[in-house]
């Protein structure tokens, strides 16, 4: 994985109908959180948030996965649909999130070698490019991020580039799935579907 400079990764996913939450300039927001325009008909799919947590998210299918596996179902469904290259974003900023991974992911290679090549990027919201290779790694990081997290801040967000795949990963409301057509939906949904708890 390595960093991509964020305003040429934003010009990417701008050309792909991708837009912040509130439609303001991400320069402008504490908490980055992307989804398609409006214009564009969008599949939603949450599974693994809080028991306690209320979704905000209108027409919202939820998948009942337990949390602990939401990792391991995120990477079958990017590897079986082979959705690479990805762009990793943090919610926040890369430190934020930096600060709850690093500490689980100390015996990972490839994040701490990530990690110690950060330091100029911790203060942005430069993509990460994930390949299909780094799926294991991005695997830990989802489950980093949703054991230990508190806070959207320290979320983060998956931008598909050849597939129109938005994900975003936080503390309270688990894994959301933004999909921009119906057909992709039927193939993440038969995919998580192998995961529903009977």
């Amino acid at each position: 994985m390595e960093f991509l400079e964020f305003d040429r990764a934003w010009r990417t996913l701008s050309d792909e109908d991708v837009v912040t939450l509130t439609g303001d300039a991400p320069a402008d927001l504490a908490a980055l959180q992307i989804d398609y325009d409006e214009r564009r008909a969008a599949h939603r799919t949450i599974f693994a948030a809080h028991p306690d947590h209320e979704t905000d998210v209108a027409d919202a299918e939820v998948l009942d996965i337990p949390r602990d596996r939401a990792g391991e179902v995120l990477e079958h469904i990017l590897h079986k649909l082979h959705l690479a290259p990805l762009l990793i974003l943090p919610i926040g900023r890369w430190r934020a999130v930096f600060d709850v991974v690093t500490p689980v992911l100390t015996e990972n290679e490839q994040w701490v070698a990530i990690d110690s090549a950060a330091t100029v990027e911790l203060n942005t919201r430069d993509p990460l490019v994930c390949e299909l290779r780094d799926l294991h790694l991005l695997r830990a990081v989802v489950e980093a991020v949703l054991s230990e997290s508190e806070s959207l801040e320290q979320g983060i967000s998956i931008a598909a580039v050849q597939a129109p795949l938005l994900v975003e990963i936080e503390a309270s409301g688990g894994v959301l799935l933004t999909i921009g057509n119906e057909s992709l939906a039927d193939e993440v949904r038969a995919v998580a579907r192998a995961f529903m708890a009977p």
